[in-house]
C-alpha cells in the first residue's frame, strides 16, 4: 500500500554532530530503532572514497620532496601506507562492512592517475563480489590530481611501469568497461543495449575500444531488478576535460519500491578549460582551474541532471553524490547545482575529496535543511567509510536516511589478531615508517615550481621543472624503505613450499630473496659522487633507480601469489599476514596524520621498551650485584 506524505529527512550519526548554526535545521536527536515498529527499509550502500592507489614504481618527480610534503601533507605517504592501501580497501569491502548490497565509491581511486593504478583498483573492487559504482575524482584522470600536464617527460616519469596516463576520456572508457564485467542486472542490460558481449576476463583497455563516444541508457519503469537505473556519458575527444559521466543508482528494496531512494552519481571533474597548476597570469578570462582545489560541472551535465530529476516517482527520495565538496565547486556550477538541490527537494548531498569528513548545512534560501555529508579517506587517517540506508514508517509518516560512520581502527579493536605485539616496526629500523620523510628539503624548488607555471605566458608550453638532488634522494629513500618492508614480510611470514610461488629472478628460496633485497636496498646514491662526468653520473643514478624498481615489481608479483606457513608448525599464516599488512597501514596512517606518536585522550596505555629504559638498567645492576 502506498501513501504520499511529506518527507522529513533526519540524519542519524554515531555520536553527537554539531551542525552549522541555523534555525532552519534541527538534527535528529530522538531515539531511532529500525527494529521497532513497521519500518520499510532500502538497500544498504557502502560509501567510500579517496583510497588513492599509488604507483610505487615512479621515477623522481618535482612534487615528491619534503617541501611539497610540508604543504600538501600527502605528497609523500609512508611507504607502508602506499604499499598496503589496496589490502585495507579489500578488507573493508569484504570483512569490514557486513550486510551491504552495493558499493558507491566517490572518486580518487588512484593517485598519480595511471591505467595500472586503476586496473588494480578495479581488481580490488571486484573481490567484494557485489555491485559497485563510482563517480570520478580529480586524481583519477589528472596528474597527481592537480592539473593536466602536457610535459611528456614529466608524465613518463610519473607513470613509469604503471601503464599509461589517464585522462577523462580514458577514465570513462575504463570505468564503463569495468562495470560491464558485473552480473548486476542493470549492467547486463547496459551491455545488451550497447551490443557488447560481457567478457569479465577481457582487459579493460580492450573493452574500452568497443565503447561509443556518447551513450544513454535507462532501465524500464516496470523493471524492478536493476540497481543501475540510468547512465549517460559524453566524450569530447578534442577537449577531454569537458567529457562527463553520470549515473542513477536505485537503493529501493528489490521486493518493493515503497522506500524509493535513488542516488545520482555526479561528475564534478568536468572542466571548460584544461586544468592548470595555477591560474596563469597571462591567461584570458575565465582563468583555468586547479582541479585539486576546485571542481566544475558544465551546463550540458546540469541540464541532463535536471531532466533526470523531472522524472520522479511519488515517495522517491533523491541523494546527490559527487567528489568535490559543495563549497569547492566553481561559483557558477555551484549556483546551478544549488538551485537543482533546492528546487527538487534533494534529501542529501554526499561528497569526498577532503580526506577529513564532516557534516555541513547550506542555506540555499528555502525551508528545511540542505545537508552535506562529506566522507573521509579509506587510506588517510582516520581511514573511514560509511553505510547509507533509507527507512520509512507509514504510521508516523517519516523517512530516515541513516549514515553510520566506521573507522578502521575502531572496527579492528573489536577483533582479535590485529596490532600484535612485535609487529610494529622498531624505531630506527631501515623500514621504520617514522622516518619515511628521509631526504632533504627542496631549497627553493617548490617556489620555482609554482612561479614557473604562474608566469609562463599561455601561448608557450608549460615549463619542465626537473627533480633536483633533494627530490631524487628522497625518492631513493622511499624505494629502499619499500624493499626493507618486503624483507620484513618474508622474514615474519615464510613462504610455503607448495604451491611453488613466482620467485624473483635468481631466487629459489626465501633465503635467496632476503639476500637479494639486502644487496639491492644497500646500494646507495653516494656511489655516484665518485663520477665527475655529469652524463655518466646521471646514467649511473638512473641505473640505480631502475635496479631497485625492477626488484620491487618482482617482489609485488611474488607477494601476491605466494602462500605462507608457520615455520614451526607448518600451519598456514595467510590470514595473519593480511592482518599484519592492515596493522602496518593503520600505524603508518596515524603517524602521517599526527606527525609523530603523540598520545591522545583515547590512548589507554604507554608501552615501555624495557631493554632501553632506565628501570631496566637499575634492574640489571641489582642482578649483577646479587650474583657477586
Amino acid at each position: 500500500m502506498k501513501r504520499f506524505f511529506p518527507l522529513l529527512l533526519l540524519l542519524l550519526v554515531d555520536g553527537c554532530v554539531q551542525p552549522d548554526p541555523s534555525p532552519r535545521f534541527t538534527p535528529s536527536w530522538e531515539k531511532f530503532d529500525p527494529s521497532e515498529g513497521e519500518w520499510w527499509k532500502s538497500r544498504i550502500a557502502l560509501l567510500c572514497a579517496d583510497c588513492q592507489f599509488n604507483n610505487n614504481y615512479c621515477k623522481p618527480l618535482p612534487e615528491r620532496n619534503l617541501s611539497a610534503e610540508a604543504i600538501a601533507g600527502t605528497a609523500i605517504r609512508p611507504p607502508q601506507l602506499d604499499l598496503f592501501a589496496p589490502d585495507v580497501l579489500e578488507w573493508i569491502l569484504r570483512e569490514g562492512s557486513p550486510g551491504k548490497d552495493v558499493i558507491l565509491h566517490l572518486g580518487d581511486a588512484t593517485n598519480v592517475a595511471t591505467t595500472g593504478e586503476f586496473s588494480r583498483f578495479v581488481a580490488t573492487m571486484e573481490k567484494a563480489d557485489i555491485p559497485w559504482f563510482m563517480s570520478p575524482g580529480n586524481h583519477d584522470m589528472y596528474y597527481f590530481g592537480v592539473y593536466d600536464s602536457q610535459n611528456p617527460k614529466l608524465v613518463a616519469d610519473a607513470i613509469h611501469e604503471s601503464g599509461e596516463a589517464m585522462n577523462k576520456e580514458k577514465f570513462i572508457r575504463y570505468y564503463v568497461s569495468a562495470i560491464l564485467r558485473q552480473s548486476e542486472p542493470g549492467c547486463v542490460r547496459l551491455a545488451a543495449a550497447l551490443g557488447i558481449e560481457q567478457q569479465p576476463d577481457l582487459p579493460l583497455e580492450e573493452m574500452a575500444k568497443k565503447l561509443p563516444a556518447s551513450f544513454e541508457w535507462r532501465a524500464g519503469k516496470d523493471d524492478k531488478g536493476p540497481m543501475l537505473r540510468r547512465i549517460f556519458w559524453k566524450i569530447d575527444p578534442e577537449n577531454p576535460q569537458r567529457s562527463y559521466i553520470i549515473q542513477s543508482i536505485d537503493l529501493g528494496a528489490s521486493d518493493n519500491d515503497i522506500v524509493a531512494v535513488r542516488v545520482f552519481l555526479l561528475d564534478t571533474c568536468q572542466y571548460q578549460r584544461r586544468p592548470a597548476m595555477t591560474p596563469n597570469a597571462w591567461g584570458i578570462f575565465p582563468l583555468p582551474l586547479n582541479c585539486g582545489l576546485t571542481g566544475e560541472m558544465l551546463p550540458d551535465q546540469l541540464r541532463k541532471i535536471k531532466q533526470w530529476l523531472d522524472d520522479k516517482r511519488a515517495n522517491q527520495s533523491t541523494v546527490f553524490a559527487g567528489h568535490h565538496p559543495f563549497d569547492h565547486i566553481a561559483p557558477r556550477s555551484r549556483s546551478s547545482l544549488g538551485w537543482l538541490w533546492r528546487e527538487n527537494n534533494v534529501s542529501l548531498l554526499v561528497t569526498a575529496h577532503t580526506h577529513a569528513g564532516f557534516f555541513a548545512h547550506h542555506d540555499l534560501g528555502s525551508k528545511g535543511g540542505h545537508v552535506e555529508l562529506n566522507i573521509g579517506s579509506t587510506t588517510d587517517w582516520p581511514m573511514e567509510w560509511r553505510m547509507l540506508q533509507g527507512f520509512a514508517n507509514f504510521d508516523t509518516e517519516r523517512v530516515y536516511i541513516r549514515t553510520p560512520r566506521m573507522t578502521l581502527v575502531d572496527v579492528l579493536q573489536k577483533r582479535d589478531g590485529f596490532f600484535e605485539r612485535g609487529w610494529e616496526v622498531p624505531i630506527d629500523a631501515p623500514d621504520d615508517y617514522r622516518s619515511y620523510k628521509q631526504g632533504e628539503s627542496a631549497k627553493g624548488l617548490l617556489v620555482n615550481y609554482y612561479l614557473g607555471f604562474h608566469y609562463t605566458p599561455y601561448w608557450m608550453d608549460q615549463p619542465y621543472i626537473k627533480a633536483n638532488k633533494a627530490t631524487r634522494r628522497t625518492e631513493l629513500a622511499i624505494k629502499n624503505t619499500l624493499l626493507w618492508t618486503y624483507l620484513r614480510l618474508v622474514t615474519k611470514f615464510p613462504t610455503a613450499p607448495n604451491p611453488s610461488p613466482d620467485w624473483p629472478s635468481e631466487c629459489t628460496s626465501d633465503t635467496d630473496v632476503e639476500a637479494r633485497i639486502k644487496a639491492t636496498a644497500s646500494e646507495k646514491y653516494e656511489r655516484t659522487r665518485l663520477i665527475e662526468d655529469p652524463s655518466v653520473r646521471t646514467k649511473a643514478e638512473a641505473e640505480l633507480f631502475d635496479k631497485k624498481i625492477a626488484l620491487l615489481i618482482e617482489l609485488d608479483a611474488f607477494e601476491n601469489n605466494r602462500s605462507t606457513v608457520d615455520a614451526a608448525t607448518g600451519e598456514s599464516t595467510d590470514a595473519a599476514r593480511v592482518r599484519y599488512k592492515i596493522s602496518q597501514a593503520a600505524w603508518a596512517s596515524r603517524f602521517m596524520s599526527e606527525r609523530g606518536r603523540r598520545l591522545r585522550i583515547e590512548d589507554e596505555t604507554i608501552n615501555i621498551d624495557w631493554d632501553s629504559s632506565p628501570a631496566s638498567k637499575i634492574a640489571e645492576e641489582k642482578k649483577k650485584a646479587g650474583k657477586r
